[in-house]
């Protein structure tokens, strides 16, 4: 009933990673992306970004020919099961852009046919699934709709796969029973939902995490502020006592889904979420207060400033929203220079080597944890709020 999937968006993080674990069970998928160097590094047997046990699933999947490849709607070949995984971001005024996900439908009607089956995986504001549902009804198109959202750590779909239970809101009975049937294939466990319910599940979960990275970076500041060493607390906190284990480290809290998602619920909310909101200010803040404690030490504007680590989190090769980047756009205003370093981040001409941004800096900002810097040596300052660093 499942030989053949097709999933748009199907390069990106959350699509290929989908693909290939529908691969491992023998289903043909049809990788549908308008990033076609994504695609043909993907043909090439090359996986485009970090997902940890990718590889071999993939070098498998186009030894079988498993995998069929579009750039284009013209070469787009729907099937009975169809997944969204389209990027779902905020605006500059932290609005959804939830019109990306009505245009794609809109433009894919001529494409579809009854009876066919479209799965969103990609974040949507709530309501999202039934708006669509009664769209395609009002252009009389009778198809299955249901919303099952990603919810893997970035970079490991592949291991969590198997041990993280999938959920499912479905518009109807028929979409309810025909997805439950897909999704079984490949995983065991699955949680029903309304609608609604599962598309307020993921924000959720999401906002949930990005206030806790907020309270603990709030927790710093107060601290470092008052020149207390705020790391001798978290050990404070946290040794032998199992009520303080779970308190997130202080760090730069952003990337592709905290953030945005977190925003869509104050959206959604109609501005009834402040928490949310008070959680982006002092996490996006955290920029303007290492830049600020920094001036008050140093003439910036003589010195040349290294920041260790440009992708959104450690041992990862994604950069997308990285305060990293806020970081050094800010330090190119008020420092004389600014030096980057990342092991893992490909596309990015002004990544220098670890041991040109030591050598060349007047003083060092770990932005991103990598275990590389661990056991970093030099006698040059380093800013460290996440107290990573062996000492």
């Amino acid at each position: 009933m499942f030989k053949e999937i097709t999933i748009i968006g199907g390069a990106g993080h959350v699509g290929l990673a989908f693909g290939l674990i529908c691969t491992s069970k023998n289903i043909k998928v049809h990788l549908h992306d308008i990033n076609s160097n994504q695609l043909n590094t993907i043909k090439n047997g090359k996986m485009p970004h970090m997902e940890t046990g990718a590889q071999k699933i993939l070098n498998r999947a186009l030894k079988k020919n498993l995998l069929s490849f579009s750039d284009n709607k013209k070469n787009l070949k729907l099937n009975n099961i169809n997944i969204i995984c389209i990027g779902t971001p905020v605006d500059e005024f932290l609005n959804p852009q939830y019109k990306i996900i009505l245009s794609l439908v809109k433009d894919l009607l001529k494409l579809i046919k009854n009876n066919q089956h479209f799965i969103i995986r990609s974040t949507v504001f709530p309501g999202t699934t039934d708006f669509l549902y009664n769209f395609f009804r009002n252009n009389n198109k009778k198809i299955k709709l249901s919303f099952c959202p990603e919810r893997f750590v970035q970079g490991s779909a592949i291991i969590e796969w198997k041990k993280t239970p999938q959920i499912i809101g479905s518009v109807n009975e028929a979409s309810y029973k025909e997805c439950e049937k897909f999704i079984k294939i490949i995983s065991k466990d699955v949680i029903i939902l309304k609608p609604i319910e599962a598309e307020l599940t993921k924000l959720f979960l999401n906002s949930f995490r990005y206030i806790g990275f907020s309270i603990a970076n709030q927790f710093y500041t107060i601290s470092d502020s008052l020149g207390v060493d705020y790391s001798k607390i978290d050990h404070a906190m946290r040794s032998k006592y199992p009520r303080g284990k779970n308190i997130p480290t202080p760090g730069l809290t952003a990337g592709p889904c905290l953030f945005k998602d977190t925003m869509q619920l104050y959206s959604f909310a109609q501005n009834n979420f402040s928490l949310g909101m008070d959680a982006m200010t002092i996490n996006e803040g955290m920029v303007n207060y290492i830049i600020d404690r920094l001036k008050l030490k140093y003439d910036l504007s003589k010195k040349t400033i290294g920041i260790l680590g440009m992708s959104f989190k450690a041992e990862n090769d994604d950069n997308r929203s990285s305060l990293s980047y806020k970081l050094k756009k800010m330090l190119m205003i008020n420092a004389n220079k600014v030096f980057t370093t990342d092991p893992y981040i490909k596309y990015d001409k002004d990544i220098t080597s670890l041991n040109q941004t030591i050598m060349k800096s007047d003083i060092l900002i770990l932005a991103t944890p990598h275990k590389i810097y661990k056991n970093i040596k030099t006698k040059k300052p380093i800013i460290d709020i996440w107290n990573f660093i062996k000492k």
